[in-house]
């Protein structure tokens, strides 16, 4: 597995936006993230990147 996320949580101050996110990919794959607006993709791709405090 290229990237494993198990349980990601992440949000701004108290403001919960990621609650338990998990999924995988593996090397070669080519992954899409979809959802409407406010739904938290650019939050998800910070906190993977490091730019938002994650546990």
């Amino acid at each position: 597995m290229m990237l494993d996320v198990q349980g990601l949580r992440a949000g701004y101050g108290r403001i919960p936006i990621l609650n338990g996110a998990e999924f995988g990919v593996r090397a070669g794959e080519v992954v899409g993230i979809l959802g409407h607006n406010g739904m938290g993709k650019t939050t998800l791709l910070k906190a993977l990147m490091g730019f938002l405090p994650a546990t």
